[in-house]
């Protein structure tokens, strides 16, 4: 264990319990296809195994890293002052840990916390979208308070928000805000450059998937993003 440090571990433990979490969400929509048989479930449970066994393996390299030679590839990547940008800039840190584990746990939080709350007032699948656009607006508030100061658990962070909003409020919808937040969190600030590129990123997206492949894209199940996604769908189709 004499190469491990507490970072090693926490990063491990994140991304196995982020894993874990969504296997176990995964049952949720477990179903049976007709043109595959191991189901709607089969190939996000493989990228999840996948995920565990990068970060298992990761942790093994850490570990045997001192008994491996110094003229590896790993050797010369430890060396290249990557760990001390890291230090200096305390992202290696408990504390920026802990950050960033309470930013990623913001789209886990939108994925619970509005079921809970419909199941204790006894609503309805559509009673809770007034809740659920409530919990998202609370939500994005926070993310955007907490990723000041963090933009890389900002940008760990951004995806999985991402995909929990995607049901919802579609693909349409979230898309550019999507890639205007990655590229603030990079470091971009010119708003007219954000723009343009954001605009030219979407209409490759939805020309490719539309246009192309004919590929459906989700469309969100509240209003009003349900209209905008059916009204893209509609005009490019």
């Amino acid at each position: 264990m004499r190469n491990l440090k507490l970072s090693d571990l926490v990063e491990a433990g994140l991304w196995i319990g982020i894993a874990l979490f969504l296997y176990v969400y995964s049952f949720e929509f477990d179903r049976n296809i007709e043109i595959y048989k191991f189901g709607a479930s089969a190939w996000p449970r493989a990228l999840l195994l996948l995920v565990v066994v990068a970060a298992l393996g990761q942790l093994y390299q850490t570990w045997k890293k001192g008994e491996a030679d110094s003229g590896s590839m790993i050797g010369q990547a430890s060396d290249d002052g990557a760990e001390d940008a890291a230090e200096e800039a305390e992202h290696n840190t408990l504390a920026w840990y802990l950050w960033t584990i309470l930013l990623m746990a913001i789209p886990f939080a939108y994925m619970l916390v509005p079921d809970w709350i419909g199941a204790a007032m006894g609503l309805e699948k559509a009673g809770l979208h007034p809740i659920k656009m409530v919990c998202a607006i609370v939500l994005l508030v926070a993310y955007v308070f907490l990723v000041r100061g963090n933009h890389l658990g900002g940008m760990l962070a951004l995806p999985i928000l991402f995909a929990a909003f995607l049901q919802d409020y579609g693909f349409y919808a979230m898309a550019p805000l999507f890639i205007v937040g990655v590229m603030f969190l990079m470091g971009e600030r010119r708003i007219s450059r954000m723009l343009i590129v954001a605009a030219i990123v979407y209409a490759f997206l939805l020309g490719m998937f539309l246009s192309l492949l004919y590929v459906g894209l989700p469309t969100g199940n509240i209003s009003p993003f349900y209209e905008f996604g059916t009204g893209m769908v509609n005009l490019l189709q």
